[in-house]
């Protein structure tokens, strides 16, 4: 529940992410003010969840110096997709980059095998070959956009190295005894600093042309997506691990695609049904080699 709930905010933000221009809205300054709003969301449901407290036994033992460390890089690493994400949506369509979501289980995979964190298996590793596959069609089918959107969906390719990346360190540099909600709102706010830095040194504008009901509605839609998805999104990592976590790009992949097409009239073209195959191929062997490991292992 916590993969579909997960993938299908992450689908959903990016089509509203390519809503943001029809509504005003910069993307990169409605992503800025919805990540605020989002931990704040969290922040008041974690209280309120927890009687009052969002602290636990657990985390005095996190040294500060550590904690501090994961929360610069994870958020980093956080919003450097969401930006590109954001900005690409437009340009690119919201279909293509909720596609680019699909790869990072396959990259969290292959990143786990040379960081010996998981041993390599066979079947895993051919899945890993049809994830790859995946992308180079994704990209071929770019070729269909003009010069600069073509730009654009190669930059948008690099978002899964980051969410592989991203997937890794939170789980090797995990402060021991720490709350999954504490890091989100950590890795949440580092994310709005970072982001608000680049926005006012961009000089790009933090407010919508002229506020109207759509551009109030899509921001609080988003703040509420943000609110949940991160704090649901720690929450499975540290219950699933990286590598399961990886597969929320799977769903947000498939339903990206639907999303894109019933609200902005996107039809996938045959690469783009191809990439979606070798990806799924991809995704079952992972899955199947890893279920294969644990039988023979036991």
């Amino acid at each position: 529940m916590l993969l579909l709930i997960v993938g299908g905010f992450l689908a959903v933000s990016t089509v509203i992410a390519k809503a943001a221009p029809m509504t005003g809205w910069h993307p990169l300054a409605l992503l800025q003010w919805s990540i605020l709003g989002g931990a704040a969301g969290l922040f008041v449901i974690s209280r309120i969840a927890s009687g009052g407290s969002i602290t636990a036994k657990g985390d005095t033992g996190v040294s500060r110096g550590q904690f501090a460390f994961y929360l610069l890089v994870s958020g980093l690493l956080f919003i450097a997709p969401n930006m590109i994400a954001v900005v690409a949506a437009p340009k690119v369509g919201a279909g293509f980059v909720s596609l680019s979501y699909a790869f990072p289980l396959v990259l969290t995979y292959g990143f786990a095998v040379l960081l010996r964190l998981e041993k390599f298996q066979v079947l895993r590793g051919v899945g890993v070959l049809f994830g790859l596959a995946g992308g180079i069609l994704l990209a071929a089918s770019g070729r269909q956009l003009s010069v600069d959107a073509s730009w654009w969906a190669m930059f948008a390719l690099s978002i899964p190295v980051f969410l592989a990346s991203g997937n890794i360190f939170r789980t090797v540099k995990w402060p021991a005894g720490a709350r999954p909600v504490n890091l989100a709102l950590g890795m949440m706010l580092v994310g709005f600093a970072a982001l608000g830095l680049f926005t006012a040194m961009a000089g790009i504008p933090v407010v919508p042309g002229t506020w109207s009901l759509e551009a109030t509605g899509l921001l609080a839609a988003q703040i509420t997506i943000f609110a949940f998805q991160y704090g649901l999104y720690f929450r499975l990592q540290h219950t699933a691990g990286p590598v399961y976590l990886s597969q929320i790009g799977s769903v947000a992949a498939v339903i990206g695609l639907g999303l894109g097409y019933l609200a902005f009239g996107e039809v996938p073209n045959l690469a783009k049904l191809a990439a979606v195959a070798a990806v799924g191929a991809g995704i079952v062997l992972v899955s199947k080699g890893r279920g294969a490991g644990a039988k023979k292992s036991g």
